[in-house]
């Protein structure tokens, strides 16, 4: 655990046991240290450091801590960045955050203030703005830093501030760099990249863009208002990954061989499957998708331990498919023994 996630968690249990003192006559260590998540030889630290800051409280006996009066507030508002900062740190890389780098720097002066918040009308905004932030950054993977240590702060500034963005795009199915103007809604990883889910002016609807192949992003004066009807989760609803490029669903069913079934049942899928698992160690996948090409290059990764059940013609284009596969594999070794003759 690095040094930012122990402060921010301090930080969050701090705050948590001055608000159980104000909301209650007495608490006891062992509440707090149940509450919060850790040993009561850690609530007595954090005890003797909220005295050192001006929290004044008396000790009961069994009945616990009572409350006398909290610290005194110092009025140091939070910035836009450094609230930003605040609330990503800990999702992205060290690398990417080094000493220096103006989003460490709002971090750092946006943690010092955070000492001195409580429950008044700024921070209660703040906590908003960070319920809406954390809900439309959906940071759940770890990610390579090559997707975002170019576009991110910008990106970032653009969902805090409801902003459009130019950017430049390089589309790989076309082979050709374009620009648009994008409304930012989410951010979302997979499969280790980082994708952007965004109003795209030009075609007038959502579209998904992979964050490395942003090649440049230019902020707008321009801003938007998030679209109410739009609801992110079944936007991403049978997509096996991140692309739905099918008109119509698929319903797969496939047998894993249970040299890798452990492995298919631990997975973390994007999309809602059913698992069956069978007396000889095999297990039964069934999943409903609108993307048969993600769907099937996943398969294809398990090579002959994945054999693909349903639909019957998707199994015949598979069977189809291995038979060319061994084919060539074969005059290749004829080949090379022709080679070596």
């Amino acid at each position: 655990m690095g040094n930012a996630t122990r402060d921010l968690r301090k930080v969050e249990r701090i705050f948590t046991i001055l608000n159980l003192l104000r909301e209650r006559d007495t608490v006891t260590a062992s509440e707090l240290a149940e509450y919060c998540g850790t040993t009561q030889r850690t609530i007595y630290r954090d005890m003797k450091l909220l005295e050192k800051v001006g929290v004044h409280y008396v000790t009961e006996g069994k009945s616990g801590y009572r409350l006398i009066s909290g610290p005194v507030i110092p009025h140091r508002k939070l910035t836009q960045q450094e609230w930003m900062a605040l609330t990503v740190y800990p999702l992205v890389t060290n690398d990417f955050l080094h000493n220096g780098h103006p989003v460490h720097d709002a971090y750092r002066s946006g943690f010092e203030k955070l000492k001195g918040l409580t429950r008044d009308s700024t921070t209660t905004q703040l906590l908003a703005m960070s319920e809406e932030l954390g809900d439309r950054i959906r940071l759940h993977d770890q990610v390579g830093q090559k997707d975002t240590n170019h576009v991110m702060p910008l990106l970032f500034q653009a969902m805090i501030e409801n902003r459009a963005v130019e950017i430049e795009y390089y589309a790989i199915y076309r082979d050709a760099t374009a620009k648009r103007v994008i409304y930012p809604y989410y951010i979302i990883p997979r499969n280790g990249h980082l994708y952007v889910l965004a109003y795209c002016t030009m075609r007038e609807d959502f579209r998904t863009f992979r964050l490395n192949r942003f090649l440049a992003v230019v902020l707008q004066d321009e801003t938007f208002e998030i679209d109410p009807t739009f609801n992110v989760d079944e936007y991403l609803a049978k997509r096996w990954t991140i692309f739905a490029d099918d008109a119509e669903e698929t319903t797969f069913v496939v047998r894993f061989h249970k040299e890798v079934a452990r492995y298919v049942d631990e997975y973390i899928f994007y999309t809602e499957t059913k698992i069956k698992k069978e007396k000889d160690g095999s297990i039964l996948l069934q999943a409903t998708v609108k993307s048969r090409k993600e769907f099937l290059r996943w398969i294809r990764g398990f090579g002959l331990n994945a054999e693909v059940l349903e639909p019957v013609e998707v199994r015949e284009t598979l069977h189809a498919e291995y038979r060319q596969l061994m084919e060539r594999y074969q005059f290749a070794d004829r080949g090379a023994k022709e080679g070596t003759a």
